[in-house]
């Protein structure tokens, strides 16, 4: 067992999550690997650079990599920890789609976040924070639940998250 309630496997690689989601072939993505041994690049930048794939797809991609790795956290499962809730504002809480939870005994900072905002906030609290961050995804209904609850924001209405997806390019899991 790996990190409390993980059984730690191997994640899929990027390449294969690229291939489901249609965005490269398996020749593709062998060639990618083959230049990615030689020159020790990135394989997301390699895929960009060789096939014109966008940062989006990597994005995506890397997402639903880091999704299947670490899986989905259920809020209502999970104890809130004081000191965590203080180190972001209302305002960071609700633009970058994150809550954090609680210290782990080994220092780490347990964060939820939207899966759509998973990239935006990983570079936040890089950025933001000293803690070392282990983030799981939540569902967004039930994390916009928790914000409510840790983060109140009466401006934040139910109709107006509703015109916010709709305004969303992508539809939201």
């Amino acid at each position: 067992m790996g990190r409390k309630g993980f059984l730690v496997t191997k994640p899929p690689q990027i390449g294969q999550i690229l291939i489901e989601q249609g965005v490269l072939t398996e020749q593709q993505v062998f060639e990618i690997l083959r230049v990615q041994r030689e020159k020790g690049l990135p394989f997301g930048l390699l895929a960009e650079r060789m096939f014109d794939i966008t940062s989006e797809s990597i994005e995506k991609a890397w997402i639903e990599q880091y999704h299947r790795f670490t899986g989905t956290i259920d809020l209502t499962r999970e104890r809130f920890d004081v000191q965590a809730l203080r180190l972001i504002n209302r305002r960071q809480a609700w633009q970058f789609q994150i809550l954090p939870v609680r210290f782990e005994p080994s220092g780490e900072l347990l964060l939820a976040a939207a899966r759509r905002r998973l990239a935006r906030a990983v570079t936040f609290i890089t950025n933001r924070l000293e803690p070392l961050v282990f983030f799981r995804i939540a569902e967004s209904k039930q994390l916009r639940d928790f914000l409510k609850i840790y983060y109140p924001m009466p401006e934040v209405s139910d109709e107006l998250i509703r015109r916010a997806k709709e305004l969303a390019y992508e539809p939201e899991r």
